[in-house]
């Protein structure tokens, strides 16, 4: 079954005024955007530049990136993508990133120019620190997550620095989110220059911006999709509009993009979710109910202070049996009923579902 990698054999000699992009180009830049730019020896330029003194004797390989998407495999498309024509002349301008643990924020952006005016805003997904599984869980009970503003002000500063360009915005997991949110709520000039947004199995939003005026006015333009047993992109509103992916994977293993099943130049589609993904989207949604605003705020609240407690700042801080533990720890906290305590411990094997999969790359 082909993938991402078969696709820069296929369409990598092909350049973006031969062939416009499309949905596996925008998933390719939101695995590339994972790189840690800041730390590459370019500051602005080409994306072969960046690559130079990167991708040297598969040395690549033994780079971290701190992800729970295996970085052996983002590493591996940043160097073959930087190598074949469609993408090595791509310019990459306007890298941020910046976490702050006071603040419960973790963002990350990059701007990709590709030729015929075209811009690709791509936000960065969550990555394995506990400060960004925290804001991700805020999303549960806030308006506005503070990457969610972040994101809002970078997208709308993109359409200003790059005026005349059609955009695409585009991300993975929690880069998803951030673009479904920048795209609803930008400035309506903004709105205007927008091509298309994509979506790669990222949690949706709240069923009060999904009914918004703001998030009709983009509906035509949103490219959503999930694997067929997804675990992340059930979680809120999403619409109707979106696309039901095959992936080889198992479980939360279908979060990660180079499991996804491509058919020619596009992604192999299903008709509906698996029992599975229709079952972790009914239990998500009988969770979300079953509280309140103010009860989710408690619940998240309390959760992360157990986290904390541990003192560990990124699930590769715990060890093996860091979930045991953890989950211990959860059922001897006197402040929560039966309920909760259950829910709190399917959370952490969850989390380290995510966990393991990195530790396997």
């Amino acid at each position: 079954m082909a993938d991402m990698f078969d696709y820069l054999v296929w369409r990598g000699d092909l350049s973006f005024s031969e062939i416009a992009p499309n949905e596996i180009d925008a998933a390719i830049l939101s695995m590339i955007v994972y790189i840690d730019f800041a730390r590459l020896t370019a500051s602005e330029g080409k994306l072969a530049q960046f690559a130079e003194h990167y991708c040297i004797d598969d040395e690549y390989g033994s780079v971290k990136l701190g992800l729970i998407v295996p970085s052996k495999n983002i590493n591996k498309l940043f160097c073959l993508s930087s190598k074949s024509r469609r993408f090595s002349q791509i310019e990459v301008v306007d890298y941020t990133a910046y976490t702050n643990e006071r603040e419960n924020c973790q963002f990350a952006a990059a701007t990709f120019l590709l030729p015929g005016k075209r811009t690709f805003v791509v936000f960065r997904g969550t990555d394995d620190t506990i400060v960004g599984w925290r804001e991700d869980c805020c999303l549960a009970f806030s308006e506005q997550i503070p990457a969610q503003k972040m994101a809002l002000e970078y997208l709308d500063a993109a359409a200003v620095k790059y005026p005349d360009r059609k955009i695409y915005v585009a991300g993975h997991s929690k880069g998803g989110n951030l673009a479904l949110y920048s795209a609803t709520y930008c400035k309506s000039e903004t709105k205007e220059s927008l091509a298309k947004v994509y979506c790669f199995d990222g949690p949706g939003l709240s069923k009060k911006m999904v009914a918004s005026d703001e998030f009709s006015q983009v509906q035509r333009k949103l490219n959503i999709y999930i694997p067929q047993s997804s675990y992340i992109g059930i979680m809120f509103e999403r619409g109707k509009k979106y696309k039901v992916v095959e992936s080889r994977g198992k479980g939360p293993y279908q979060h990660d993009c180079f499991s996804w099943v491509l058919r020619g130049p596009r992604f192999a589609k299903l008709d509906e979710m698996s029992s599975r993904g229709k079952k972790n989207e009914e239990q998500f949604r009988i969770g979300m109910d079953s509280m309140t605003l103010e009860e989710k705020k408690d619940f998240v609240e309390t959760f992360f202070s157990i986290i904390d407690s541990t003192g560990v700042k990124t699930l590769t801080d715990f060890t093996d049996d860091g979930a045991k533990k953890l989950t211990a720890l959860v059922k001897s906290y006197s402040g929560l009923d039966k309920k909760k305590r259950d829910l709190m411990s399917a959370i952490i094997f969850k989390m380290f579902d995510f966990k393991r999969n990195k530790d396997s790359e």
